[in-house]
């Protein structure tokens, strides 16, 4: 058996006492106009369902490992009678285990009384269970006249009980009247061995009156049997069950709720897995407020995992009988309110689309009556931006003269120098120089400070050239100028056909290269671009001065 941690089970086993003691203070006071504080505490014990089972089997299992090898017959039986009276009401498989240990011990000790008494207390757990005759065979295997005066109570209430549930489970004409004549029988036995002025006596004696038709004289019994009483006694939960019963049979309906209540909060507390209280609430629930069929819906499956724990047929059959009605009519009420919530939506649908009517009508006249500032706004936003884009292009005109201004100043200043030699050549009479010069190609330096000057320009013009171009070739065949490079001749042919400059042969002369080596270069790059076919067009495209898509 897996338990939770020493810690844990003190916790709640002191939580419990706290509950357990305002219990006993406030219950039996309870007036019959306080109902939902009732209800409350009824909630509030069902909610520590699981820590009370918890607590349970935690002294369970500590008087379990009290038993240990070499133990006499004698203390053995002790052990397995006192697990078998918190078995009895709890688990009938693992009390029905521990009655068969202790007849063992008691044939080993040759005690005929704890040999009657195993007998007595099986034949409880199979009435219990729902085997009635063999209950009864049981009892029937002891000698009356063997039995001693000190367990004739436990025999006489052993017939007594097998009698009263198998008339419960007859519930007919015939055989439950036998039955019940026997109870009453033995019910009248048990009150000739009882202690006067016991709680055990006033229960048995209500008990006796409810069953013979006296309820005032069965519920002043009870009530005299509830004086004391703590609320986790098995005895509290029978008598308030009882006196429940007794006020139902004269009509006190209120009555009999409030003890129902009180009942089903002991069985819960105890915890008792046979139980009747919380079933027989639950149909109260049921036949008196439509507005309580959640609740009788859940008190009973409470009562259903109770009897079904414990294997109780007697109470299964019970609640079988019960859950048809209640699940009826549970059923019925969630077809009404789904009847009403569908009539509501119905109702809310024809609402909204009136609204949504009237909302589009007063959309539309907003409409017209915002169209014209709409469009006053829009022609405003794009004479802005129109503006500012011819500002743009204005100050991108600019540079342009600037630079061209630029370049034209730094040729005449060298065409001015060129002419100067020339003619110092021609005073000197320097032909021979003069045909050299003629004839030799720009230099190198010359060249140089062209590229310098024509890179430069360019991308101070399109600034984001070469991010664009690469952006137009396959990943990892991008183009990167080398340390000290600005653009190189890939660069420069392709700066030049953004410029409009399409013809190999314009563009070899400005670079000073051959138009096949021009064709050449223009060919690799087109073999490294993403749309081979469309590459150039592309190119031209690249860094447009004003946005063509406004």
């Amino acid at each position: 058996m897996v338990i939770s941690s020493p810690d844990k089970n003190m916790k709640r086993y002191i939580y419990l006492l706290i509950i357990l003691s305002l219990f006993s203070r406030n219950f039996l006071h309870a007036g019959t106009s306080d109902f939902p504080q009732l209800y409350k505490q009824l909630e509030q014990v069902l909610a520590l369902r699981q820590a009370t089972a918890l607590h349970k089997e935690a002294r369970i299992d500590s008087l379990q490992q009290t038993i240990r090898p070499g133990m006499s017959a004698s203390t053995l039986y002790q052990l397995y009678g006192q697990i078998f009276e918190e078995y009895y009401v709890y688990r009938s498989d693992s009390a029905l285990f521990y009655v068969d240990q202790a007849e063992k011990m008691a044939i080993r000790l040759n005690d005929l009384q704890k040999q009657q008494q195993c007998i007595i207390n099986r034949s409880l757990l199979l009435a219990t269970t729902g085997y009635f005759s063999q209950a009864l065979e049981q009892l029937n295997e002891i000698n009356r006249a063997q039995v001693d005066s000190t367990m004739l109570l436990s025999y006489y209430t052993a017939y007594e009980w097998v009698y009263s549930v198998w008339s419960e489970y007859s519930n007919d004409d015939v055989y439950a009247p036998q039955f019940r004549k026997k109870e009453v029988l033995y019910n009248d036995s048990m009150l000739q061995v009882l202690p006067r002025e016991s709680n055990e006596y006033y229960y048995w004696k209500g008990e006796l009156k409810a069953r013979t038709g006296n309820q005032l004289e069965a519920q002043q019994a009870y009530e005299k049997a509830l004086q004391g009483l703590a609320v986790n006694t098995r005895l509290y939960a029978c008598v308030t069950c009882g006196l429940a019963f007794a006020h139902k049979k004269q009509g006190n309906f209120r009555e009999y709720e409030k003890y129902l209540i009180l009942s089903s909060i002991s069985d819960n507390t105890c915890p008792l897995k046979e139980n009747l209280s919380m079933q027989e609430l639950a149909m109260f629930l049921y036949e008196t407020s439509d507005q309580e069929l959640e609740k009788a819906n859940r008190y009973l499956n409470y009562s259903m995992e109770d009897a079904m724990f414990y294997n109780n047929r007697l109470r299964m059959l019970e609640i079988a009988r019960k859950f048809p009605s209640i699940v009826s009519s549970y059923q019925q009420k969630s077809n009404d309110k789904s009847e009403r919530l569908t009539r509501a939506i119905c109702f809310i649908s024809l609402l909204s689309l009136l609204l949504a009517v009237s909302i589009f009508y007063i959309y539309r006249q907003m409409q017209q009556l915002g169209k014209q500032r709409k469009a006053v706004t829009h022609m405003n936003n794009q004479l802005t931006e129109l503006n500012n884009e011819l500002l743009r292009t204005n100050h991108i005109r600019e540079e342009y003269v600037s630079l061209f201004l630029d370049l034209c100043a730094a040729y005449i200043d060298k065409l001015n120098r060129y002419q100067d030699l020339v003619k110092r050549k021609v005073k000197a009479k320097q032909t021979e120089d003069l045909a050299k010069l003629a004839n030799n190609k720009m230099s190198e330096n010359d060249a140089k400070h062209f590229f310098v000057n024509f890179d430069t320009t360019f991308l101070t013009l399109y600034p984001n050239f070469i991010k664009e171009f690469n952006a137009l070739l396959r990943e990892g065949e991008e183009i990167i100028p080398q340390k000290g490079e600005i653009l190189n001749t890939e660069l420069r042919i392709f700066a030049l056909v953004r410029l409009g400059i399409k013809d190999s042969s314009r563009i070899a002369t400005l670079l000073f290269y051959s138009p096949q080596t021009i064709y050449n270069y223009r060919t690799a790059v087109r073999n490294r671009a993403r749309d081979r076919e469309s590459f150039e067009e592309k190119v031209k495209q690249l860094c447009p001065t004003i946005d063509e898509s406004k």
